[in-house]
C-alpha cells in the first residue's frame, strides 16, 4: 500500500478513506478528494466532470456530485495529491513508493472492488428513479 496518511479502508470496499478538501476546492473540494484518492490530476478530474455536467445534464452527475458533498468527511490538512491545487501550482508526489502508491494488483483489486460499490449504487438509483417514474404515470391517469 501506499505510505500516505489515508485513513484505511473497509474490508467490503466502500471509501471511507476519500475526503474532500474544502480549501482546495472550486465549490466543496470534491474533485480534489476524488483526485487525490485515486493520485489523479485535479485538472482531469475537474474537466470529466464538467464534461459529464454538460454531455449528460444535471440530474445524474450533479446529483452524484452533490451526495459526494454530503457523504465525504472535509479533510483537516491541505491534498496530498500530485496534480495541480486550485491556485494552478504544482504539488510534490507523497515520499517513496510507485507514483500511483500501488501495484498493478493491488490497483486491479481496488478497481474491482469500486465497481462493485458502485453497481450497487447504480441498482439503488435506477430502481428508485423507475419507482418515481411509475408514481408520476400512476399520478397522470
Amino acid at each position: 500500500m501506499s505510505s500516505t496518511s489515508r485513513a484505511p479502508r473497509d474490508d467490503n470496499g466502500t471509501l471511507s478513506a476519500m475526503r474532500r478538501y474544502p480549501g482546495e476546492g472550486w465549490i466543496a473540494g470534491v474533485c480534489a478528494g476524488v483526485a487525490d484518492y485515486f493520485g489523479w490530476s485535479v485538472k482531469v478530474v475537474r474537466v470529466l466532470v464538467i464534461l459529464a455536467l454538460i454531455f449528460s445534464g444535471f440530474f445524474p452527475v450533479g446529483v452524484i456530485y452533490l451526495a459526494l458533498w454530503y457523504l465525504m468527511d472535509p479533510a483537516d490538512a491541505p491534498a496530498p495529491y500530485r496534480g495541480t491545487g486550485a491556485g494552478g501550482g504544482p504539488r510534490t508526489p507523497p515520499a517513496g513508493g510507485r507514483p500511483g502508491g500501488l501495484s498493478p494488483g493491488d490497483a486491479k483489486a481496488r478497481f474491482e472492488k469500486l465497481d462493485r460499490r458502485l453497481r450497487q449504487i447504480e441498482a439503488c438509483v435506477t430502481q428508485d428513479e423507475l419507482d418515481l417514474r411509475r408514481q408520476f404515470k400512476d399520478l397522470e391517469a
